[in-house]
């Protein structure tokens, strides 16, 4: 029997018009290979942001309710710095579980989900920080967050490498900068954005003046109206890490905002939209194209290279990957508190100079020091072998460890600005070579394992990355909630017991509540110590340095 015409192919939905595989092939006469850098890299700035620019949020967020200070409803900075090391967990996740899924449905439509699931997840974030729900926190800007930047590294990577055969090197240093310089947007971006959304708490009066008393460790304050509210005590040390222009005393809980939430949901609509865009002009070359001039090697000159399970099975993947996360834990633990740090370390000892701007500027040098760093350590590298740039990493980073509170003493003990600068250089350099590894040990896993599988291998290497991502925020709170919760032990045992009663109402055997509940703070306690009470505030970092130098001789090893 005679069959009839064939069925026409069912119409394409507007989503595979715009975003499917046979969208990314460029068009004809299409060869301009460096316009294609420009929404891999925009790619990159976009999801290398929230990470690495973290501390700009979880520094604000932990005073969300109390705005000049901490108040009992508040998060600790254990909960509010979580969502980093749960977007970098997830990045590796999503990477390892969407790879094969990205080959087949190609770049744009992996960058277009990735869009809606990085965009929503930092808005989402945002309204977790608006109803104070940590859950909701924690899925927007974590779970959503790491999936989203999982969805979008690879796709510009995979692209980029086809345009750029002849200079690969090239082309992956300047996407992975692109990935570090993402931070420094972002807090640039987040910080204005708070400061235009954000607003003043309810000044109730100066301490001692106002009528106040405590509840189950609550410090609660009598308004002029005769109104019983939860408040919190502003000293100097708090109002020089808020910024603005506010007196001593007491504020109504509940009554300001950090602009946190508002500044959220607004980075998180530009970044719906510029990945939107990078996804729609992202291409790779067409089937056959080369640079011009360009001629590839023999495949036979390819090196041989092991399966991806005959690595896992040698001890030198394990032995890079330890060390990797050993240099990475403590980079990872100073992004996660840079912005805070910097303001409780110095800002007691020179006011002066370490403003709530000049802590911002602090996480923003520090972001530059990453994007710089990935190229730097990378071109050295090409220079000086991995195994001997390895050797100048660690060997950089054991001596700035260890000596940081060395210089931390020197800063509190002549009050000069030297030994300061000398701080943010050490940390800065720091971040510099340590971020350099995260470019050098792809290169390194090549010149170990072969060419042929090293991105494979380089997924399963992420592990270690996760790890560090992990380790080394919780690490840095851990030990500085420690030393605090010390030094304030150690105050109390020195407090003249009439003058703490006065202030907080109750005996200082019964300081341990308003302890849990944020009323009693270092800055409150030095507030009452005699004239020329050492101020214990900015040691609290000093054993999370010295355990940071022990990890970095760990790697050695």
């Amino acid at each position: 029997a005679a069959q009839g015409p064939p069925k026409p192919a069912a119409p394409k939905s507007l989503l595979m018009r715009y975003l499917g595989p046979d969208t990314v092939v460029a068009s004809e006469g299409f060869a301009n290979r460096w316009a294609v850098m420009v929404p891999a890299f925009t790619t990159h700035l976009c999801v290398g942001g929230p990470g690495f620019g973290w501390s700009a949020i979880s520094s604000a967020i932990i005073r969300e309710h109390g705005i000049v200070s901490s108040a009992a409803s508040d998060w600790t900075l254990f909960e509010a710095t979580m969502p980093m090391p749960i977007l970098f967990t997830f990045l590796g996740v999503a990477g390892a579980t969407f790879g094969k899924w990205q080959n087949a449905v190609g770049e744009r439509l992996s960058i277009g989900l990735g869009a809606l699931v990085f965009g929503g997840g930092v808005a989402l974030g945002g309204l977790g920080i608006y109803l104070h729900n940590l859950p909701l926190l924690y899925l927007g800007f974590g779970v959503l967050g790491g999936t989203g930047v999982g969805l979008c590294y690879t796709p510009p990577v995979q692209a980029l490498m086809q345009w750029f055969p002849d200079q690969k090197g090239l082309a992956m240093g300047t996407l992975v900068a692109g990935f570090g310089a993402g931070g420094l947007a972002f807090v640039a971006g987040l910080q204005t954005l708070m400061n235009y959304f954000g607003k003043a708490p309810t000044y109730l009066g100066r301490m001692g003046e106002v009528q106040t008393t405590t509840r189950d460790g609550i410090l609660y304050a009598r308004t002029e109206s005769g109104e019983l509210v939860a408040a919190v005590q502003a000293t100097a040390a708090d109002l020089a890490k808020v910024g603005g222009d506010l007196a001593e005393g007491l504020y109504a809980v509940g009554t300001g905002s950090t602009g946190a939430t508002e500044a959220a949901v607004v980075v998180g609509a530009v970044y719906l939209a510029t990945l939107g865009g990078c996804a729609l002009t992202i291409c790779r070359p067409r089937p056959g194209w080369l640079p011009e001039g360009y001629t590839p090697p023999a495949s036979a000159a390819d090196t041989p290279s092991l399966t991806v399970d005959q690595v896992m099975r040698t001890p030198q993947f394990y032995q890079l990957g330890v060390t990797f996360a050993c240099i990475t834990t403590g980079i990872y633990g100073i992004f996660s508190v840079a912005k805070g740090m910097m303001s409780e370390v110095f800002s007691g000892a020179l006011p002066g100079i370490v403003t709530a701007g000049f802590t911002s500027t602090y996480l923003m040098m520090l972001s530059v020091a990453n994007l710089s760093g990935r190229f730097g350590m990378g071109t050295l590298s090409d220079a000086i072998g991995c195994k001997h740039t390895y050797n100048v990493i660690i060997g950089t980073l054991v001596p700035i460890y260890f000596s940081a509170p060395f210089l931390v003493q020197q800063v509190v003990t002549t009050q000069s600005a030297v030994p300061l600068y000398a701080f943010i250089g050490s940390t800065w350099a720091a971040v510099f070579v340590a971020c350099g590894s995260i470019a050098t040990t792809p290169a390194y896993e090549a010149a170990l394992f072969g060419t042929r599988n090293v991105g494979a291998v380089h997924g399963r290497m992420l592990v270690f990355n996760s790890v560090a991502a992990i380790a080394g925020p919780n690490l840095f709170v851990y030990l500085r909630t420690r030393d605090e919760l010390s030094a304030v032990n150690d105050l109390l045992s020195k407090v003249e017991p009439g003058r703490f009663e006065a202030a907080f109402g109750v005996p200082v055997a019964e300081a341990q509540p308003l302890i849990q509940a944020k009323t009693i703070t270092l800055s409150k306690m030095m507030a009452l110590m005699p004239a020329g009470t050492p101020d214990p505030t900015p040691f609290i970092y000093d054993s999370t340095m010295y355990t940071m130098g022990g990890l970095a001789v760990v790697s050695a090893a």
